[in-house]
């Protein structure tokens, strides 16, 4: 029990507790200043678990120098070179308490801030290779202009896709978009959703087309859904034609910056399935 009582008084007269407290209420306040300020910069979440992990790092250097070194009037020392009678200068208990409760105070009203007014939820865009012009409609506007906005980009995307340009097709999808091709796993990668289409693209004597026929936008203006047929032709392994037609649904969100990207897409045949049937795409 002395044994405790006498760590213990060391960790006190170390102010490794103090350490522990300063650093504890200055992390927290940093946090809620990133939470804050980094959105407003359109910065990725990866960089305040970063932020948070790095802090969490400090936290153990900072009680380690806490226990090994002390400041004194000649600036930071190694504890165990100290004289015992060596005069150790630290805050008084009010100034600390003024510090803390005055940090905490800030890290607090941030925090609430920020549960109050939560920043709108988005999709972080990372540079596209093809750029897609719209013009989107203005907030006054109503839901029939957003629906005839979206009818128009899915005929341009129809128009990429018959053209086989396989980066303009990839580009009406979001960052995180997920692709549902018929009778294959989901592609929920940029990549993954360019291999699909690059691999369509390369099926011999293909001709791919697809058109609208309803489209539909959620009241927050924020989401909407466009479903439709498409016609495929592509040649089998004999050099024959083999044609196919099929539905399609599509969900698209507005972006951050406006504009409208595809985040889920999928389609199937409306023939019979069979062994022989080509890979349809919409």
């Amino acid at each position: 029990m002395s044994h405790k009582r006498s760590f213990f008084s060391e960790l006190r007269r170390r102010n490794v507790f103090r350490v522990a407290l300063t650093y504890a209420v200055v992390a927290w306040l940093l946090i809620e200043i990133a939470s804050v300020l980094l959105p407003l910069v359109d910065a990725p979440e990866s960089i305040i678990t970063a932020f948070v992990v790095l802090l969490a790092l400090g936290f153990a250097v900072a009680l380690f120098i806490s226990w090994e070194f002390e400041m004194t009037p000649e600036g930071l020392k190694r504890t165990q070179d100290l004289s015992p009678d060596e005069v150790i200068p630290y805050w008084s208990r009010r100034k600390f308490a003024k510090f803390i409760i005055g940090v905490a105070g800030t890290a607090f009203c941030l925090s609430a801030y920020h549960l109050l007014f939560p920043a709108p939820a988005r999709n972080f865009s990372h540079s596209e290779p093809v750029s897609i012009s719209q013009s989107s409609p203005s907030p006054s506007e109503k839901p029939s202009g957003v629906e005839q906005l979206l009818r128009d980009l899915d005929v341009q995307w129809a128009k990429a896709a018959a053209a086989k340009d396989v980066e303009q097709t990839i580009a009406y999808y979001s960052d995180d978009a997920i692709v549902f091709p018929p009778n294959a796993t989901s592609a929920a990668t940029k990549e993954a959703v360019r291999n699909v289409w690059r691999d369509m693209f390369a099926s011999p004597g293909l001709v791919i087309t697809w058109q609208p026929t309803r489209v539909q936008v959620a009241k927050s203006g924020e989401m909407g859904w466009v479903s439709g047929t498409y016609e495929l032709t592509m040649n089998d392994a004999s050099g024959k034609p083999i044609d196919d037609r099929g539905k399609y649904l599509e969900v698209w969100e507005k972006q951050t910056d406006g504009n409208w990207k595809c985040a889920a897409d999928m389609w199937n045949s409306d023939l019979a399935a069979s062994a022989s049937a080509p890979p349809e795409k919409k």
